[in-house]
């Protein structure tokens, strides 16, 4: 079988929020959108440069949308959480149903 399996390699290899909890403040709104990063462009899986990405101005939309530059968009409900990973800034999106009932450790 190929499939794999992936996890963090610290509890705070994540950082990230809840849609329609932590994103009320404009000053969270702000770090949101600082540490959001795309893919450089004409990267490839075997070109990853690490922390060498460009950062993404309006990534995230309050309530509603979340950006994945060069990827495309995904619609959010409140209770999705929206986490980054806290070396390169790729998005990461877990459902409130998942994070709520699944195996995930959150605060």
């Amino acid at each position: 079988m190929a499939l794999r399996t992936l996890g963090t390699n610290a509890t705070t290899s994540l950082s990230g929020f809840v849609v329609g909890t932590n994103d009320l403040i404009p000053a969270d709104l702000g770090t949101i959108n600082a540490q959001i990063r795309g893919d450089p462009p004409g990267m490839s899986f075997f070109s990853t440069t690490g922390t060498n990405r460009p950062r993404v101005n309006g990534a995230y939309v309050k309530k509603g949308w979340l950006i994945i530059p060069n990827r495309g968009s995904i619609i959010l409900k409140d209770g999705d959480f929206v986490c980054w990973d806290t070396t390169v800034g790729w998005p990461i999106v877990v459902s409130g149903d998942a994070a709520a009932n699944g195996p995930y450790t959150h605060t």
